[in-house]
């Protein structure tokens, strides 16, 4: 099977003009590409790190965490990628796992100082690693003599893990072995149909429907257009100027630019590419409708590497409300409670394996996921007659706000903290952008000294936990409705929807 470094240098021989990478001022052609890995992967191996040495890259969605992970793969390196919005929190726990032998970041970035927080995390930890921080204007370089190919990972190394959000809090750190990665890669390339001509814009961090794009592309020879900072206005005229083909984001990001379609000129895009949450049924006629591209929404998360998607050539009632068939090589079965199988169009919770899928996590978050072989989702859902997956719901109360997934457990642990509160408990609600908010129920310590919600908001900040995850609604009760001796967490939903909707 090629690989994905492989792949680059097969296209920087045959299109090595033919630009392939977008950010910002920054377009490298193919050869360029080339290039630019073969010096790092040279300027890495002369660091004298182990083979297998991780470097960590706590990154935007950029050109780094594109030819980083590609440099790495050619050095014998693992990769481990941390979202930029991931708070200092999440970052330690990650760190303190993985002791990363190299760190690179951002130094100031929006609103954050990215190198000083890493400093104080390392320093905390007492843990030294080496350290490299990105240009505020311009690409890294990396240059170091061109690596020599024979150091590169083989299929069944573990080439790099991707950091989810998680649904206990503590983010999981999933692992993927080259081969499941370029399998991903030349399944994504047949699913899209893609070509040298398509552009991909890249709306999120490297995972997600971010994956089809950085995986993909080189395999296709197509061009990756990337965005640190989403913005509607700036992601349409990017749509516009680069006459993207291919559109990769979050449903909550596609209902923003659907929101605005009118103020660019949309007409090269073919595919609405989306992964994260369900996508609902009502975006997706809107898009195709005032677009005439297809909307392709796919199912599986960075935590589980296995996937379904429906073809681009399905039936609107398909590719609407269910998120079609395996793909990659995927197996999926539908159990209870018991594990044993469901009929067909019978509710079960979906588990599943295959050579796209992930071979483990690092530490003891998420490994209970792994049941005789069998990867369990914790979602449930139904086949229908077509062999199509339909997504119903899932087992825990977990809130996935714009594909981000916010554990109640761990907001309410912090928020617990805060003198003011005296019960708490987190639920989601409905957003017709986000599909999810997430509301803080409470019960004040006393009638006299309620908090009010930007002091909550402000106290969860100083913890470091990240903004995503932060209430955006506060419910102030007497009491929290229970049922027997356990809170009821869907009345609590019901009365916080209700008080939403006044």
């Amino acid at each position: 099977m090629e690989t994905i470094t492989a792949a680059v240098a097969r296209q920087a021989r045959e299109r090595p003009r033919a630009i392939a990478l977008v950010d910002g001022n920054t377009r490298l052609a193919w050869v360029e590409v080339e290039a630019w890995v073969d010096r790092a992967a040279g300027w890495l191996l002369a660091l004298g790190l182990p083979r297998g040495s991780t470097v960590l890259g706590w990154l935007p969605n950029c050109a780094e965490w594109y030819l980083v992970r590609l440099a790495c793969e050619q050095a014998g390196l693992f990769w481990i990628t941390v979202p930029s919005g991931q708070g200092k929190r999440e970052l330690e726990s990650i760190i303190e796992r993985v002791h990363p032998s190299l760190l690179l970041t951002k130094g100031r970035f929006r609103d954050r100082d990215y190198r000083a927080e890493a400093d104080e995390i390392c320093e905390h930890l007492g843990i030294a690693p080496a350290r490299v921080t990105l240009p505020d204007i311009g690409l890294l370089r990396l240059d170091g003599t061109p690596a020599d190919h024979r150091a590169a990972m083989r299929l069944d190394e573990m080439v790099h893990a991707l950091s989810t959000s998680g649904s206990e809090g503590i983010p999981k750190i999933a692992l993927y072995t080259l081969a499941a990665a370029c399998e991903r890669a030349h399944a994504q390339c047949r699913l899209l149909a893609l070509q040298p001509e398509d552009t991909l814009l890249v709306l999120s961090p490297g995972a997600g429907p971010a994956r089809a794009a950085w995986l993909a592309s080189p395999v296709a020879g197509s061009r990756v257009v990337a965005m640190q900072i989403f913005g509607t206005d700036a992601a349409l005229q990017l749509v516009e100027r680069e006459r993207v083909t291919i559109v990769c984001g979050t449903p909550a990001q596609l209902a923003m630019l659907a929101a605005k379609l009118d103020r660019a000129d949309t007409s090269s895009v073919r595919i609405w590419y989306t992964a994260g949450s369900v996508m609902p049924p009502t975006l997706a006629e809107e898009l195709e409708a005032r677009t005439q591209a297809i909307v392709v929404s796919t199912y599986g998360g960075a935590d589980f590497g296995g996937w379904a998607a429906p073809d681009p050539q399905d039936p609107p009632a398909v590719r609407h409300h269910t998120v079609g068939r395996p793909r990659g090589g995927t197996e999926f079965r539908f159990v209870d409670a018991q594990r044993r199988d469901v009929p067909q169009g019978v509710v079960g919770e979906l588990i599943g394996r295959g050579p796209c899928c992930i071979s483990g996590f690092i530490g003891e978050h998420g490994s209970d996921k792994w049941r005789d072989g069998w990867f369990h989702t914790g979602d449930l859902a139904w086949l229908d007659r077509a062999g199509n997956i339909v997504i119903v719901g899932r087992l825990k109360e977990v809130i996935v706000r714009g594909g981000d997934k916010v554990s109640p457990v761990e907001v309410e642990a912090l928020l617990r903290t805060h003198p003011a509160v005296s019960q708490v408990a987190v639920v989601g609600i409905p957003d017709p952008v986000l599909g999810e908010r997430v509301c803080a129920c409470i019960v004040a310590s006393s009638e006299h000294d309620r908090p009010d919600l930007d002091t909550l908001r402000g106290h969860l900040r100083a913890q470091g936990l990240s903004p995503y995850k932060s209430p955006e609604q506060m419910l102030v009760l007497d009491a929290l409705p229970v049922v027997g001796d356990k809170i009821d967490r869907r009345a609590l939903a019901a009365m916080a929807t209700g008080a939403a909707a006044t």
